[in-house]
């Protein structure tokens, strides 16, 4: 009798221990994946997916986890050159006065670009395989063209896309905050952002050009800043843009007690209410944060199956409670769509979802007194499915499963965090997390092979990258120093 023949693909992953994040959660403990043209042909138990599927190229996992890769749903991209720049005592109403604006009003398109790259190096390190930027790199060309040469996937907008820019300001005027009265100035203006609805509206919507191609690795999305920063109409004129291309709308909101009151004082009502009210609040859109929500607003959300992008670390960094006080564990609990995002450099300062997750994870558990309320599966899957759904691709990323991209992350057991092997899941979230991350494919593409990288002279870009930083500190004025306040507390303590 003639053996079948097996089908030849470009990659084999064998010896595997799958964890596949497909709707029934399976795992292959001695598991297989078969890819080609960048996207997954199969993945089942080893024996069999090695029977019927042949690869030009193959690789041995040798028993490690394999998973999809993670998906970064709130980043600021640009902002790494001057990580690590602002002080730790500095007042976050300070930050973009002092910090901020004079980087957006100093920063080259060069500079943006060896940023987002840097950015992505880290990211694929950490396991990230895709990520969608919050709309505030001047250039997108240069983030989409840094995003290529590394091979990160990435969902870019349109930066700075509102009419109030002083809006925040304003709301806190109206407000008539005591506590935030000394935030209530007029910010600096940044001179390559919109200053009018009808600038803004021009700019809107061009990054989805790149939507053209089914197989682009960059594609575009509508951002809008947020924060008491766009009108209504401007808000309305972003989802109905979003609605006809078919793309997530992605912004900021109730980030932090002092625009969460202004919102409101603004609207009459709780934010979330009023863009409810008004048709907003829906399925493809993604909040960055969210962090102070009422009853209703959770109800709202629910209903319209309303993403958020919750980053732990950046709201902890400027103690605004998102992982303490925030609603996120619990609307996870009750089936709402909570992704992950590492915000930006100087507000969580690493952009690892690892850490993210284990920070939503544990604080849950802290919050309500409860080893329970989140597990480590909840952390994999925000990471992951969530993640992809907030991104607007569900459809192509976010489980290993025939006929999605080939977006994985390999890990090695040759760290001693991975062993012993009881439970794999419980080892990488709790034990190994980025540091055990081994190999990175993308879109079917090695891009990090046992730890170095293949698309680009990582060493090259690193030292291109600490030199640019110096240059643009030094031409924004400011130089990085100890926290002088931090030894003065200690000489009067």
């Amino acid at each position: 009798m003639k053996a079948t023949q097996s089908l030849s693909v470009d990659l084999l992953i064998r010896h595997a221990y799958v964890i596949t994040m497909d709707d029934e959660s399976r795992i292959f403990e001695h598991g297989a994946i078969a890819i080609d043209k960048g996207r997954i042909v199969a993945v089942g138990d080893d024996a069999a997916i090695a029977a019927g599927y042949s690869g030009k190229r193959s690789l041995d996992a040798e028993g490690a986890p394999v998973h999809p890769g993670f998906v970064e749903c709130h980043l600021h991209a640009s902002f790494q050159l001057f990580r690590g720049a602002l002080p730790d005592h500095l007042a976050e109403a300070d930050a973009f006065d002092s910090f901020e604006s004079v980087f957006y009003n100093t920063v080259n398109d060069e500079e943006e670009y060896l940023a987002v790259a840097l950015s992505a190096l880290e990211m694929i390190r950490n396991g990230t395989t895709c990520f969608m930027e919050a709309g505030t790199v001047l250039a997108p060309g240069a983030a989409a063209r840094a995003a290529q040469d590394v091979g990160i996937r990435a969902v870019i907008g349109d930066a700075f896309i509102w009419d109030r820019p002083q809006g925040f300001a304003q709301g806190l005027v109206e407000t008539g905050c005591a506590t935030c009265a000394t935030q209530a100035r007029i910010h600096p203006e940044l001179k390559r952002a919109p200053k009018t609805r009808a600038e803004a509206l021009a700019m809107m919507g061009r990054e989805l050009h790149r939507n053209g191609d089914p197989e682009a690795l960059v594609t575009g999305h509508i951002a809008v800043l947020g924060l008491g920063t766009a009108s209504e109409e401007l808000m309305m004129e972003a989802k109905h843009r979003a609605d006809k291309a078919g793309v997530v709308l992605n912004l900021h909101q109730s980030y932090s007690p002092a625009d969460t009151e202004a919102d409101r004082q603004r609207f009459g009502t709780d934010p979330l209410l009023h863009l409810d009210r008004i048709g907003f609040l829906d399925r493809n859109v993604t909040f960055g944060h969210a962090n102070h929500l009422s009853d209703a607003e959770c109800d709202a959300l629910l209903g319209r199956g309303t993403s958020i992008a919750w980053a732990p670390a950046a709201s902890m960094m400027w103690g605004h409670g998102g992982s303490i006080h925030g609603r996120h564990a619990e609307l996870w609990r009750r089936g709402a769509n909570v992704a992950l995002g590492s915000d930006s450099a100087n507000w969580s300062n690493d952009f690892d979802l690892w850490r993210q997750a284990s920070l939503g994870v544990l604080t849950a558990r802290e919050a309500h007194g409860d080893r329970s309320y989140l597990v480590a599966e909840d952390g994999f899957r925000m990471a992951t499915r969530a993640g992809a759904r907030a991104v607007g691709m569900s459809d192509r990323i976010g489980a290993i499963e025939p006929g999605k991209r080939a977006d994985l992350v390999v890990h090695t057991l040759d760290r001693p965090e991975l062993i012993p092997t009881t439970d794999m899941i419980r080892a990488l979230f709790y034990s190994a997390r980025s540091k055990s991350v081994h190999t990175v494919i993308v879109n079917g593409r090695i891009v990090l092979e046992e730890g170095r990288f293949v698309t680009v002279d990582e060493r090259r870009l690193l030292k291109e990258c600490n030199k640019a930083s110096a240059a643009l500190l030094a031409r924004m004025g400011l130089k990085a120093e100890p926290n002088r306040l931090a030894r003065l507390q200690r000489k009067t303590a």
